[in-house]
């Protein structure tokens, strides 16, 4: 898997989420790597996530299905979760709120975009 996947998730099981401080419930992430599939099972109690190894039969609250690239781009701010479910380009199950809830520790759009959507000075 992604050296950014792999670091994404270290530094979320390693960190405090003051945003998850009143979310309970497990995401399974199924990302499809193009030679497979790798199962992360996110566990949320009160602002704390541990990250660990899952398979396909792991069961979840909210599982959600992805390539590899899109996971990426939610990872670096360039997509958000829900919009992306709504595309089409993942396949969400279960607990809607949860995925919302995921999506608040996401990072926002990168600096130089967000730069580029402010007005300029006259």
């Amino acid at each position: 898997m992604s050296d950014k996947i792999t670091t994404f998730f270290d530094e979320l099981s390693g960190s405090p989420q003051p945003l998850l401080s009143h979310v309970a419930g497990t995401i399974r992430l199924d990302i499809d790597n193009g030679g497979g599939t790798r199962h992360w099972l996110l566990d949320m109690r009160e602002g704390a996530v541990e990250v660990t190894d899952a398979d396909a039969a792991t069961e979840a609250d909210c599982t959600l299905h992805t390539h590899r690239s899109v996971f990426e781009r939610l990872i670096t701010g360039q997509a958000n979760a829900v919009a992306s479910t709504l595309r089409g380009e993942t396949a969400m199950n279960g607990d809607v709120a949860l995925l919302v809830a995921f999506q608040r520790i996401m990072p926002g759009p990168p600096v130089a975009a967000a730069a580029g959507m402010s007005t300029k000075e006259s």
